[in-house]
């Protein structure tokens, strides 16, 4: 298992936002059995919310590279993550 962290930013107009457990949960409707999501842990720290992911990728930039495709997606497809940032 790797894990892969990563961080979103909301937009810098965003007044009340979304907390770190409901983030994690939007992330967690954009997976796929396919992605290899095993958890998803996710924190808020400095105007930020930090991501950690374990996946059963073979290789670390797969690893990466499939939760940053995850993240993008939600960001995309996701009214409440409009205007949100992938770090």
């Amino acid at each position: 298992m790797l894990l892969t962290r990563i961080a979103l930013r909301p937009p810098p107009d965003t007044c009340a936002g979304l907390s770190a457990g409901e983030l994690g949960d939007l992330l967690w409707l954009n997976v796929t059995a396919a992605d290899g999501i095993q958890h998803i842990h996710a924190r808020t720290v400095a105007g930020r919310i930090e991501v950690a992911v374990f996946t059963v990728a073979s290789e670390q930039a797969i690893s990466d590279y499939i939760v940053e495709r995850i993240c993008r997606r939600a960001v995309r497809v996701v009214p409440a993550l409009r205007g949100w940032t992938v770090a």
